[in-house]
C-alpha cells in the first residue's frame, strides 16, 4: 500500500475563488440537472402537487371546522336550532373530514402493485 504525503496539504483554506470558477460550477450544476429522466421529472412534479393539495385540503378542513363550531356556540345565543338540525351538522361535518382525509392519505401513500 502506498503511504500518502499529507505534508503538501494547505493549512488554511484559501477563499480566492475567481469568477471563472463559480460559472464552471453553476453550468456543472446545469448539466447534471439534464440528466433527470423525464420519469424522475413527473414524480417531482406529482410529489409538489400531493403536497400542494394536502396543504389545501388541511386549510380547508380546518375552516370548515371552525365555521362549524362557530355555529354551535352561536346556536345558543343568535341562531336557535333544533336537536335534530345540530346532529345533521356534526354527522355530516365528521362525515365530511374523514372522507377528505382519506382522499388526501390515498393519495400521498399509493398501493403499491400487488398490495390490497
Amino acid at each position: 500500500m502506498a503511504e500518502l504525503n499529507l505534508n503538501r496539504l494547505p493549512d488554511h483554506n484559501p477563499d480566492q475563488f475567481k469568477d471563472a470558477d463559480i460559472d464552471e460550477a453553476v453550468s456543472d450544476e446545469k448539466e447534471w440537472n439534464k440528466d433527470i429522466s423525464p420519469e424522475e421529472e413527473r414524480f417531482r412534479g406529482e410529489t409538489i402537487l400531493r403536497e400542494n393539495l394536502a396543504i389545501a385540503f388541511t386549510i380547508i378542513i380546518a375552516f370548515w371546522l371552525l365555521a362549524v363550531l362557530l355555529l354551535l356556540v352561536g346556536n345558543t345565543n343568535n341562531y336557535k336550532l333544533s336537536d335534530s338540525v345540530l346532529n345533521t351538522l356534526l354527522i355530516t361535518t365528521t362525515a365530511n373530514v374523514i372522507g377528505m382525509m382519506t382522499i388526501i392519505l390515498r393519495n400521498l401513500f399509493p398501493k403499491r402493485d400487488g398490495q390490497k
